[in-house]
């Protein structure tokens, strides 16, 4: 079993033994995988950093942040097929067990697997149908932000502390409070925006720069030039000025500009961590320490934010781009009885408050449908079984649809829909005067997913097929076909990724150079294709240590 950090940018893989967590880095010697799939021109499937540097010089031959349209029915064209998030995601997965088997010399079958604690049903769902195409089967989905407590009280058990975990990753944004005492770590509440990350405030940038600067790039640049944004917004967090290339000029961009730019985006941040203190019953003071987890996280601007909100500098004694794959492998370690997290017990919530529609007799002879009514409410600890009973609106009515619902709205329509169930055989006689009754149970496990149970009084019928249409997810059939469909394409072979992936960058370093500095790497290049041609490790080894030394130069920023 394995610990996964499936994330919207960069995924990683890790577990725990007697040492504690670590993680266990790809090919390439880098402990994160960016998380994006591309089709190369020989129809090769490029999965991480080969197929990043392929869309950056051809935008049309993959997909990148595909983990924000998860339990949707979006899809993507490239490589001359259509493709779901779902089979975006389970490339990246199959990529995180094939580095685990690498590393540790045997198979792999199973794996916890991290989601944001605001995913909703369908999008957890999904992520599971996306671990049984990549071969993998989920012993526990795990919260984004519970995975990084884990981590910190794996390294702190002694220490007695109510914190907030402040999450911020590429594409989603998760705030968690909880108490850590004794090796047992205890979430309070959590809350979020499930479409807010880093990936926000860059586009927040470049529209900053089309408004101020008036500079767009041609659309076969756009790629290309949302790269140059990105490793410019990770330069001003460390400095502050940087040189913003704008065609065949420069502009200077201040940390004070990107500030301003992105002013709107960081203010989204605060109302899930005012809700998440309101929901454990706690004000800012009594929150002992703040933990910053997610790259996004280390802007100056959020971390500004967080200080004021608590007045106190928030922490990351943990690497934030790596607390929540250590916090994976801790809760594998737990789901396997390891004697390194023994003494180590987890607690987790409900994110969002779920329940059914119901229609209300607002005035005599007047129904109205609509209305949300909540079975279980957000921020129940988990596991949780909680039932309610309802009855149709008329005595003659033998079925009702029974919507269910996730959200917070009074409304379902500012709700969002799980699932129906039909719910047929509520007349019990011709001539009754009542409606017919019937018990509706929720379950709700520590996966995040939700088990809904329908009970037909009269009869004691229970309807155990729980959802009829689940937008976004996918049947037996559907996986099925989708393992059939990525069988027969081209997968490099073991040895292969870090040879494709220093491939892949010297084309796309090729396409940018001109005159004498271009024939110096075509003249690398010829020797790295001959000593591959070769089959020679030795030769392989000097070629690629030769190339690398060209190229390194070219993408310090980025790696």
């Amino acid at each position: 079993m394995i610990g996964i950090d499936l994330g919207t940018t960069n995924s990683l893989v890790a577990v725990c033994d007697e040492n504690g967590p670590r993680i266990l880095p790809n090919e390439l010697g880098q402990d994160l995988t960016p998380s994006v799939v591309a089709v190369a021109e020989d129809g090769t499937l490029l999965v991480g950093r080969a197929a990043r540097d392929r869309l950056i010089s051809s935008p049309e031959s993959g997909r990148a942040f595909f983990k924000r349209d998860m339990g949707t029915t979006a899809g993507y064209q490239f490589g001359g097929r259509r493709w779901s998030p779902v089979e975006c995601s389970a490339l990246v997965l199959r990529e995180m067990k094939r580095i685990a088997e690498l590393h540790l010399g045997h198979e792999v079958d199973s794996a916890v697997i991290t989601v944001p604690a605001y995913f909703h049903d369908q999008q957890r769902q999904a992520t599971v149908d996306a671990a049984k195409i990549a071969g993998l089967k989920v012993e526990r989905l795990l919260n984004e932000p519970t995975a990084a407590a884990l981590a910190y009280g794996y390294n702190r058990q002694d220490d007695l502390s109510t914190l907030m975990v402040f999450d911020l990753g590429g594409g989603t944004f998760d705030v968690t409070v909880l108490e850590c005492f004794e090796g047992v770590v205890e979430v309070k509440a959590s809350s979020g925006d499930g479409r807010l990350g880093g990936e926000d405030y860059t586009d927040a940038f470049a529209a900053w720069v089309a408004k101020e600067l008036g500079y767009t790039p041609p659309k076969d640049q756009e790629m290309k030039w949302r790269n140059t944004l990105e490793h410019l917004k990770r330069r001003l967090t460390e400095e502050d000025k940087v040189d913003l290339p704008l065609g065949d000029k420069t502009a200077p961009v201040t940390r004070s500009d990107f500030i301003e730019a992105t002013r709107h985006i960081t203010a989204r941040l605060r109302p899930s961590m005012r809700r998440a203190l309101s929901d454990s019953q706690l004000t800012p003071k009594q929150v002992e320490a703040v933990l910053l987890v997610g790259g996004a996280s280390r802007m100056p601007a959020v971390q500004e934010m967080v200080e004021h909100e608590f007045g106190q500098q928030p922490q990351r004694s943990l690497d934030p781009d790596r607390v929540v794959a250590l916090g994976a492998a801790v809760q594998q370690a737990l789901c396997a009885g390891g004697s390194a997290v023994k003494d180590l017990v987890l607690t987790d919530v409900c994110p969002h408050s779920l329940g059914v529609e119901v229609s209300k007799a607002l005035l005599p002879g007047h129904v109205q449908p609509g209305y949300f009514d909540p079975i279980l409410d957000r921020n129940t600890t988990v596991p949780v079984s909680r039932s309610r009973t309802y009855c149709t609106m008329h005595p003659q009515q033998d079925e009702a649809m029974l919507k269910v619902y996730q959200g917070e709205s009074r409304l379902t329509k500012d709700n969002h829909l799980i699932g129906q169930v039909r719910i047929p055989g509520l007349r019990c006689t011709p001539d009754q005067k009542d409606g017919g009754v019937f018990d509706v149970r929720f379950t709700y496990d520590m996966n995040g997913i939700l088990e809904v149970e329908v009970t037909i009084r009269t009869t004691q019928k229970k309807l155990t097929e729980v959802f009829e249409q689940r937008p976004g997810t996918m049947s037996r059939e559907q996986i099925a076909e989708a393992l059939s469909k990525l069988a027969p394409i081209k997968v490099h072979p073991r040895e292969a990724p870090a040879n494709r992936a220093r491939l892949e960058r010297a084309q796309r370093l090729y396409a940018e150079l001109t005159g004498v500095l271009r024939d110096s790497l075509s003249q690398e290049l010829d020797l790295f294709e001959a000593a591959l041609a070769s089959q020679d490790a030795r030769l392989i080894a000097t070629a690629a240590s030769r190339l690398d030394a060209f190229m390194r130069p070219y993408f310090s920023n980025e790696d």
